[in-house]
């Protein structure tokens, strides 16, 4: 149900003077038919007369006093494009829209700052939010109500309602909106003094296991979610302590979350969410942070529990990412609609006459019966496809050896996707998000450590250089998305610390000190120009012009909020450099919000990931070697066999370090290979211990206990 509007709003209308009749604006395009952004463009021949977030629309609404209405979506948002059909193409939306209002329309992946503030509006005027975003503002950008979705009618009903009220109650308009524009502008108060202590991952813990799904993973509730981060916490503290009842919260998980129609089992790659709790029937849009995240998560669960299935699921959603959303200039697309040729997840679905045709009657029958499919199906009368049924099943089913079910499988994979790709195809939008590039960027190198495949460390590098020419400026700073080459926007914090992170996660993965360079340049560029201590750091640059203020974000999502992000390149750009200033930032940092980490819990999972490695014990490994000598090979495996958060490696020729190389990190210097045999100099905080050339001696000094 739409949010009502507030009892001051009532039924009095106002004309204006010549406003544009939809017939012209659809027929001419209106502001956004020059837009790279795909969701723009999407609205660029609605009758409404759209114009994106410029100065000139803004300049519009103050010169000629109206209120603006901003609608915020993004290009997969199914009930974005509902809206649009049901709303923005009526004639008689846009003609009181085009009379009485400056119309904008703002992609979110474009403008998270715009995002951001605005959602929070929606928020504390409703209660809840969500895209797409509607928003009333007065001309001085100060929201006075606002809320998501609304029917034709309904809407239509709320903008009359909307702009008679600005009219005839103007002061009570702007006094509202002065108020709120206070609230959201607040900054949170520095936390009382309280220890920043393991007891604060156990609470967590404790509400995690509070909240667990015990028959199906994941955190009890209508609709789920994968969010990573939470998972990804919850795998360290368990590498941690090794207690066995997060193990089971995690095995749980990670198995329905893969074995469910939440996970593409044709194309691979994973859908944004599932509209039950059995992670069966997804919200069937696909998007890169997503994708990266989890990948990063099966990558690590697959060394940790050496279960080599996690590891399949990782490779498969690694290659859809390298197959169909990277671009030929090396970065990664935005998303893919949830949406088929207008109907939602037509693409995905199939039938089991859909499956002997592509495979043949035998072949047929028996992924049918692998992907649980059937004649009543499990959503609207066809199937989303999962792997709940075990091939020992199907092979007593078909009196098949089990070996020749898992090689049918195997083998009609490329057909199944092949035949799927005769279907109209979601639309993909080739936007390249900084951030969500740092994501997979991260993802990449670790599959390169993990599984050793050369296509995925060339995949990171390629994304890494791309971001480094296309997506910086000439002084340096970052830009926050690309269309067809074209690069716009001012990054956030997001896109500053999350490539940071990227660029050292890379490091780790190839050795090249190139990589920690532009780590140390990007670090430096966020404590210039975002750094608001002790709390942390703001959302936007110093120097970007911010509606209703700078804000602070602190929360984690779906993605690591900025400032947790940026906690954790702090903290590895330290270890790598040995500059114990950005450790005490940290430090500092988590200090101010020790409250809120203990009430927040797992709404803030990867401050608290930063938090363990705060609270260690965290090592520095140092490896002598010539790269291309097996003996040097087999200490990185043993070190990235590990893959362990808490170790940071660094590597260094047989002689030693070079100039550059010992500037950029101090602790290489004079360590070399010891009578030329390649050797490991593990450290903690810069205290060494033996140096060792044995692989297994080297894990043992990180992880006692842990077996190659």
């Amino acid at each position: 149900m739409a949010p009502q509007p507030p009892a001051l709003l009532n039924d009095l209308d106002r004309p204006d003077s010549n406003p544009p009749t939809p017939h012209a604006v659809r027929e001419r395009g209106n502001h956004l038919a020059r837009e790279h952004s795909l969701y723009l463009a999407q609205h660029a021949h609605n009758p409404v007369d759209w114009f994106p977030w410029t100065d000139e629309a803004l300049h519009r609404a103050k010169t000629l006093d109206r209120p603006i209405f901003l609608s915020i979506g993004y290009s997969s948002c199914h009930w974005c494009h509902v809206m649009e059909h049901d709303v923005f193409e009526h004639d008689d939306v846009a003609a009181f829209l085009n009379e009485h209002f400056v119309s904008i329309k703002v992609d979110r992946e474009e403008r998270p700052d715009l995002d951001a503030v605005y959602m929070e509006a929606v928020q504390r005027l409703t209660g809840s939010g969500g895209w797409p975003m509607s928003v009333f503002l007065t001309p001085d950008l100060r929201p006075f109500f606002g809320g998501t979705y609304f029917p034709h009618d309904a809407f239509l009903e709320l903008a009359r309602q909307i702009a008679d009220v600005f009219r005839t109650r103007r002061a009570e308009v702007d006094g509202q909106s002065r108020q709120l524009a206070q609230l959201i502008a607040q900054m949170p108060a520095i936390a009382a003094d309280m220890p920043v202590e393991p007891a604060t991952i156990d609470t967590a813990l404790e509400q995690a296991s509070a909240m667990f799904d015990p028959a199906w993973g994941g955190l009890r509730a209508r609709m789920k979610f994968p969010t990573p981060v939470r998972w990804s916490l919850l795998l360290h503290a368990y590498r941690r302590t090794g207690d066995q009842s997060v193990a089971r919260m995690l095995r749980t998980t990670l198995d329905h979350m893969a074995a469910g129609g939440l996970n593409d089992h044709v194309g691979g790659g994973f859908h944004r969410y599932t509209v039950d709790p059995t992670w069966l029937v997804p919200h069937f849009e696909k998007m890169l942070y997503d994708n990266a995240q989890l990948t990063s998560l099966y990558l690590e669960a697959s060394v940790v529990f050496r279960h080599p299935a996690y590891a399949r699921i990782a490779r498969d959603t690694l290659d859809f990412l390298l197959r169909e959303m990277t671009d030929p200039s090396g970065g990664l697309y935005a998303s893919f609609d949830a949406d088929s040729g207008g109907q939602e997840g037509s693409y995905y679905l199939w039938t089991p006459s859909e499956l002997r045709e592509a495979l043949g009657d035998q072949d047929g029958a028996v992924m049918a019966a692998l992907f649980d499919v059937t004649d009543r199906g499990n959503f609207e009368g066809s199937n989303v496809l999962t792997r709940r049924v075990s091939t020992a099943e199907v092979a007593t089913r078909f009196g098949l050896p089990e070996a020749r079910v898992e090689q049918i499988a195997r083998d009609t994979t490329a057909s199944l996707r092949a035949f799927r790709d005769r279907r109209v195809r979601p639309r993909l939008d080739r936007k390249i998000v900084t951030s969500w590039n740092a994501l997979a960027i991260s993802a990449l190198a670790l599959g390169y450590r993990v599984l050793g495949e050369e296509r995925y460390r060339l995949a990171a590098q390629r994304a890494a250089d791309f971001l480094w020419t296309v997506h910086r400026r000439q002084d340096g700073t970052l830009m926050r998305s690309s269309n067809d080459g074209v690069a716009q926007g001012d990054a956030t914090l997001d896109d500053y610390a999350l490539s940071a992170c990227a660029m050292l996660d890379l490091h780790q993965a190839t050795g090249d000190v190139a990589s920690v360079g532009r780590a140390s340049q990007l670090v430096d560029e966020m404590i210039s120009h975002f750094a608001h201590p002790p709390l942390g750091f703001l959302l936007t640059r110093d120097d970007v012009e911010a509606p209703l203020g700078r804000k602070l974000e602190l929360a984690d999502g779906v993605e690591p909020s900025g400032n947790a992000a940026a906690l954790h390149a702090l903290l590895g750009l330290g270890a790598v450099s040995g500059d114990a200033s950005l450790r005490n930032r940290v430090e500092q940092t988590l200090h101010a919000h020790a409250d809120r980490l203990w009430n927040a819990g797992m709404e803030m999972s990867w401050w608290l990931d930063a938090l363990l490695l705060v609270l260690g014990p965290t090592y520095e490994a140092v490896i002598a070697g010539d790269a291309d000598d097996p003996r040097t090979q087999a200490l990185v495996r043993a070190a990235t066999q590990l893959a362990a958060t808490r170790l940071t490696v660094l590597r260094v020729p047989s002689g030693g370090a070079d100039e550059t190389m010992s500037r950029l990190a101090p602790m290489l210097r004079g360590k070399r290979a010891i009578d030329g045999e390649p050797t490991a100099f593990v450290c903690r905080q810069g205290a060494c211990n033996r140096p060792t050339s044995n692989e297994r001696e080297l894990v043992e000094q990180v992880m006692p206990g842990w077996k190659l």
